[in-house]
């Protein structure tokens, strides 16, 4: 269910990037934060934040993902620059 703060879910078969989990919303909307105004800004330009809960072995975590790429090339690209900057980045698509 998505919170107001945050756009409609990616829709199934979208390229999303996913850049950490996080133990709540809020540990991931700071992390976003840090993306868009540090050094990794210019590349954020035009990717907008998704953060997912999810479930593993009974825990509860916070997916933060971008979305707003073209293709799976273009998602790979983000990541490359991404993971040369030493910052976690994997392609993903929505299920």
């Amino acid at each position: 269910q998505a919170s107001l703060s945050q756009p409609a879910p990616p829709a199934p078969g979208d390229r999303l990037v996913q850049l950490g989990a996080f133990d709540s919303p809020e540990m991931a909307q700071k992390a976003w934060d840090g993306m868009i105004s540090g050094p990794f800004a210019p590349l954020m330009d035009g990717k907008r934040k998704v953060i997912m809960e999810a479930q593993s072995g009974g825990r509860m975590f916070y997916r933060l993902r971008a979305a707003g790429f073209v293709d799976l090339s273009d998602a790979r690209r983000f990541c490359a620059e991404l993971l040369a900057g030493k910052a976690d980045c994997i392609p993903v698509v929505a299920r």
